[in-house]
């Protein structure tokens, strides 16, 4: 029955991203952030879900171009060129690094990788050009909001049911199926995925006038906190604090965030275990702390990397391979994500990624003074909301790439197309009022 109704989502969405191709790229998002394939493999396994949607948006998408229904100022821009000018040099560092080869103890061989990234770069391109219209970001949204609920839920329920065999030496892996295929594929990726829905929750909270559904929706908040703690992953609970700040910083009523902050603290002390409370204690101490000085050497073996090769990198996917020709330490990835990008593909890579992250918070302020200019604006108010939420997201996911690589974490590239929709969407709007 499970995989009858599948076939039938499946048919109905590849159809509708025919005429309707954001409808693919919602399915598309869906995939990549649920993973509902690993959650309930038994009724994905056989079917190519993922294939089909993914053949039917780019043939929708083809179909719309030729139509001259899109506005081209949404794929052609400052952002998008240094995202391209990124996947370019991954392309280069793959063809031409001197270290790669056909495996990588990183899990993905280069090929692997290589195929990964270019699915990502492809279909964020595909939706930069289709999600023009605030309507489209709303399902987007609702898609990221839906799919971090789940998986709070999935997270405290395998606590709660006592499953210990979803745990790694006390850490909460992400779902998987039976043949051991996950986008999660550490606990430090998974947490990740709480620290960046989290803000869409709140906001989504906060924007709702019934008083239900607004308390509803936070009261999944400390959940979400209980699923970071319970993956043990120091880049997830700084994550968090990172990104309450953030909301702090940026709520205009922020006496009423001081309840918000006591609460977590508590909920910390109750709720954080053992696991979490020995590996926050080592955040602010490097001494001891035998994860921090592997990361200060992969940091300083990238670096020599970069300075021996600084137009290709030692290659895609090959990090591990190399670090220890260039540093005394075990073969490891560099735990930094500007770090991963520019020793494998090259200074340009590392400068891409770095313009991508300033344009991102340029956006945000010229998108923020715009809803500011125009408070009566119905629309406005909602664009104001997407951009608080993206951003806050944002921060903490930045904040959290120093510390972890996260080069092919689709999450980055989501939130990026909520940046750069808004942004063109309020300077279309300038342009038409002028």
């Amino acid at each position: 029955m499970g995989k009858l109704l599948l076939v039938a989502l499946i048919l109905f969405a590849g159809a509708a991203a025919l005429a309707r191709p954001w409808i693919g790229i919602v399915s598309y998002y869906l995939l990549s952030t649920l993973g509902p394939q690993y959650i309930w493999w038994w009724v994905f396994e056989g079917l190519r879900v993922s294939l089909i949607v993914a053949l039917s948006t780019l043939f929708g998408i083809s179909l719309s171009a030729m139509r001259h229904n899109y506005d081209f100022n949404f794929l052609l821009n400052k952002q998008n060129f240094w995202l391209g000018f990124l996947w370019f040099c991954i392309l280069v560092s793959y063809i031409f690094g001197p270290y790669v080869a056909s495996f990588s103890s990183s899990g993905l061989n280069p090929s692997q990788l290589f195929s990964l990234t270019n699915t990502i770069f492809l279909f964020y391109f595909c939706a930069a050009l289709e999600m023009n219209e605030v309507r489209k970001l709303r399902y987007l949204v609702i898609v990221f909001a839906v799919s971090t609920i789940y998986l709070i839920y999935w997270a405290n329920a395998q606590y709660f049911s006592g499953n210990w065999s979803q745990f790694n030496m006390g850490r909460l892996m992400g779902p998987r199926s039976i043949h051991g295929g996950t986008i999660y594929n550490d606990e430090n990726a998974f947490a990740m995925l709480f620290v960046t829905g989290l803000p869409f929750i709140y906001y989504l909270g906060f924007a709702s006038k019934n008083w239900f559904v607004r308390l509803g929706l936070w009261a999944i908040i400390p959940l979400g906190w209980h699923a970071v703690f319970l993956t043990g992953s120091r880049g997830g609970l700084v994550g968090l604090i990172v990104v309450m700040g953030s909301v702090i910083m940026t709520s205009k009523r922020r006496m009423l965030m001081i309840p918000l902050l006591l609460m977590f603290v508590f909920f910390y002390q109750w709720q954080s275990g053992d696991i979490m409370d020995d590996r926050s204690q080592m955040i602010a101490g490097y001494e001891g702390d035998k994860s921090a000085e592997d990361r200060l050497n992969a940091w300083a073996g990238g670096f020599k990397m970069l300075e021996a090769h600084p137009i290709t990198g030692v290659g895609l996917g090959s990090f591990i391979t190399a670090l220890p020709l260039y540093h005394e330490s075990r073969p490891m990835v560099a735990h930094n994500t500007f770090v991963q990008f520019a020793a494998e593909s090259g200074a340009g890579a590392g400068l891409a990624y770095l313009m991508s992250i300033w344009i991102f918070f340029r956006h945000y302020k010229k998108i923020k003074d715009w809803c500011l200019a125009f408070p009566d604006e119905k629309e406005m108010h909602q664009i104001d909301m997407y951009n608080h939420a993206s951003a806050t997201s944002f921060v903490g996911l930045f904040v959290c790439s120093m510390f972890l690589s996260l080069n092919v974490y689709e999450v980055f590239f989501l939130l990026i197309l909520f940046n750069n929709a808004l942004y063109q969407i309020c300077l279309r709007k300038e342009m038409e009022a002028a």
